[in-house]
């Protein structure tokens, strides 16, 4: 069988039993895989999903103009699909595909796989401790957020051959996600960011969501779970359990963006991490004392997975933010943007507002968009916030809920990310917080102003 990076067709299908088409047997698997026909790179391949609001058939032939070589759909959905394309026709596409992701793990197994789960600080985690694990193994990781079954999939399935130690996240909505991508998946290392009220439509409860996310530790081949003790939910789930190794952070330490140049320093999360009788000062440019959460999630892991504390706390110092995640953005004329665009909930959002309230700056702003599938408490979670607006002299909020929240309030509500980027071309701002839902389309502003 060829190595992951030049597996033909016929070897990865053949793992589910599955026969294709005998013209495309040699046709080699691209190492890029989109469900989105936007994402699509030159080359790569295109999954056609069916979801409840977008069939991704409808998006075949533009799939194939942004330069797809492969099209694999559901059995009888094939939509002018030209005929030098290769394609393959599966009964269920995602499920397909991660079987054979599975079974491809489970014949040439990395020495470690670690997934993360959480509410909050998935990604971040991911990305400090990709920088870790790659010190001492060949390191494999997402190249974006791709946290559901067919995400992981595609991780996978992009794995180089001698990957010593493949990373996942593993995200979900609704019951039964989590247990169902630790069945496909089976991690040895897990790692439990957080528990707070987070996708309350499809949970119900924040019990709902700790049910959930603790279906990671069920893995047939778990070693360690590293869990965050500062969350209460997870401290009291976690305790007492074997194999679990706590993460606690002292709240008592700084985060500074520097004024006292012409040109700004980048800024700056300082906080002391601690293991055993060793200590490290870390430096890091993300947004947020919070931050310091992930980033000790993803020491942690490193040293329990044979990395030396000293090499560990080096690889994180000067980490930086990812797009999305707590990037700060200096701009002309003396101003800052803190892009935090990626996601939003009660807990994130809180954090966030909180650094920006203790930040000394004069002219401040933000841009809120407001946190989608909090279920029936959704206008409540969003009232809980005032307290963390009263001190920001300028307020612009997206979205319905918010009008809900807010209905006979002052601040700037708009329906769509196009009206608030209007409001806040109006204000005279120094520093601006941008975040909320994805979906709210909240980094089209931060792109625009940056």
């Amino acid at each position: 069988m060829g190595g992951l990076t030049n597996l033909t067709l016929k070897e990865l299908f053949s793992l589910i039993d599955y026969k294709i088409s005998d013209r495309f047997n040699n046709f080699i698997f691209p190492r890029h895989l989109a469900t989105d026909s936007r994402s699509v790179i030159e080359g790569g391949a295109f999954v056609a999903l069916e979801g409840s609001k977008v069939d991704g058939h409808n998006f075949i032939a533009q799939a194939v103009q942004n330069g797809a070589s492969l099209i694999i759909y559901k059995r009888g959905k094939a939509i002018n699909i030209p005929d030098n394309i290769a394609r393959v026709e599966l009964e269920d596409p995602e499920r397909d595909l991660a079987k054979a992701a599975s079974l491809r793990l489970k014949a040439y197994p990395p020495k470690e796989i670690i997934a993360i789960t959480g509410s909050v600080g998935k990604t971040s985690t991911r990305a400090a401790l990709e920088k870790i694990m790659s010190l001492k193994f060949k390191t494999h990781s997402p190249e974006k957020s791709f946290n559901t079954l067919i995400g992981c999939t595609a991780t996978i399935l992009a794995m180089p051959s001698d990957t010593q130690a493949l990373i996942l996240e593993f995200g979900a909505n609704k019951p039964g996600e989590i247990e169902e991508l630790t069945n496909y998946f089976q991690p040895s290392t897990a790692i439990l960011t957080s528990i707070n009220p987070v996708h309350l439509e499809g949970f119900k409860t924040i019990e709902g969501v700790l049910n959930e996310k603790l279906k990671i530790t069920s893995s047939k081949n778990i070693k360690r779970v590293i869990y965050n003790a500062d969350n209460q939910k997870l401290r009291e789930a976690m305790e007492n359990k074997n194999n679990s190794f706590s993460v606690g952070c002292d709240t008592n330490f700084d985060y500074v963006i520097d004024f006292s140049d012409s040109l700004y320093e980048l800024p700056a999360l300082k906080f002391k991490i601690s293991h055993d009788n060793k200590s490290a000062d870390i430096t890091a440019h993300i947004w947020g004392k919070h931050a310091a959460v992930p980033l000790s999630l993803a020491l942690a892991a490193g040293v329990e997975l044979g990395i030396d504390f000293d090499e560990c706390a080096q690889a994180l110092n000067n980490f930086r933010a990812l797009s999305g995640r707590g990037r700060v953005i200096f701009l002309e004329g003396g101003k800052f943007l803190i892009d935090d665009a990626y996601n939003a909930n009660p807990a994130s959002m809180t954090a966030s507002l909180k650094t920006f309230n203790d930040i000394a700056c004069e002219n401040k702003a933000v841009i809120l968009g407001e946190m989608r599938e909090l279920g029936a408490n959704a206008v409540k979670f969003h009232e809980e916030l005032e307290p963390l607006l009263k001190n920001i002299p300028n307020v612009i909020l997206t979205g319905k809920i918010w009008r809900e929240a807010f209905n006979k309030s002052e601040y700037k509500i708009f329906d769509t990310w196009q009206e608030s980027l209007e409001a806040i071309k109006k204000i005279n701002w120094t520093g601006l917080l941008i975040k909320g839902s994805n979906s709210i389309g909240l980094s089209n502003i931060v792109r625009v102003l940056s």
